[in-house]
């Protein structure tokens, strides 16, 4: 029993929409802009757990508030207790303020930059190893810059690839489609 008019006309219908969904998700995978889409999401969701662990997430309850509530409920501490708390309230008390951080972290770094001076040594080694940075930060200039033309022509040529693709996808489904009509004239004749 062979298949109607109807019914062919059907099937090569959705064949077509099901090959046409197919041909739409390979081309929005290896798009060079939803690659691109991807990659500046992953990188935007690192930056927001780096801000939410150093500025505090909005969910995020200060411990000091619960230690507040354990003295009220009748814990009394000593004060060797708090002097060896200290740091870790410094850390609690510093996570949901970036800027007792920055101060924080800019009095230890100036503290230790005046408790240990240059000596004569290092003066003298970082005089000698000046020319070779300058050659090694030239070189590394010059390594990003091949790397960025190098990327660039690859993701031109994946487009191009792409291009040609999409284009013999789109013939083949032309073809198809004619050779099913071809087929259902020569079935309703």
């Amino acid at each position: 029993m062979g298949a109607t008019e109807n019914e062919l006309r059907r099937q090569a219908g959705e064949q077509r929409h099901e090959m046409g969904d197919t041909l739409e998700a390979i081309g929005d995978r290896l798009s060079p802009e939803r690659i691109i889409e991807r990659r500046k999401a992953a990188v935007g969701q690192r930056f927001r757990r780096v801000k939410d662990t150093v500025m505090g997430s909005p969910d995020y309850e200060e411990p000091m508030t619960q230690r507040m509530r354990e003295r009220t409920g009748g814990m009394v501490h000593s004060a060797t207790d708090v002097v060896k708390g200290a740091p870790s309230a410094l850390a609690d008390q510093a996570r949901g303020n970036p800027l007792a951080v920055g101060v924080v972290a800019f009095g230890a770094g100036l503290l230790l930059a005046t408790v240990m001076p240059k000596s004569e040594t290092e003066t003298r080694v970082m005089e000698e190893a000046q020319p070779q940075m300058q050659s090694a930060m030239s070189e590394l200039k010059d390594a990003g810059r091949e790397i960025a033309s190098g990327a660039q022509e690859h993701a031109r040529a994946a487009g191009e690839e792409l291009k040609g693709a999409g284009s013999e996808a789109a013939s083949h489904v032309k073809d198809q489609a004619q050779a099913s009509a071809e087929e259902i004239k020569g079935t309703a004749s």
